[in-house]
């Protein structure tokens, strides 16, 4: 089975885009993860992790994610080509950064 969810943060605000005739939209999300060392320190990580949304997903979160929003996302990864891993969303929700959405309106 290959399906994904992560909870992330915009680095920046998706920039829609048209590939033959429908959307898509790539874009980054900062990722938390969480261990504990040896001593039993707690660790934080942070990934950035790339995804796409095509069609009606795409113009919905181009319309709705400012930079700094989150973002929770179930997903599928895709691979194109040696090295890169897309994630590609099946299902999203975007919360809005309080502080971010004052500065949007």
């Amino acid at each position: 089975m290959n399906k994904c969810n992560f909870l992330g943060k915009f680095v920046e605000k998706p920039i829609i885009e048209k590939y033959d005739n429908t959307f898509f939209t790539r874009f980054a999300l900062e990722v938390e993860e969480y261990r504990k060392d040896r001593d039993g320190n707690r660790k934080k990580r942070k990934d950035l992790l790339e995804f796409e949304a095509w069609d009606t997903a795409a113009t919905a979160i181009n319309k709705q994610a400012f930079q700094n929003d989150f973002m929770v996302v179930e997903c599928v990864a895709r691979k194109y080509g040696k090295e890169d891993t897309v994630f590609r969303i099946t299902s999203f929700k975007i919360f809005k950064n309080q502080a971010a959405a004052f500065n949007h309106e």
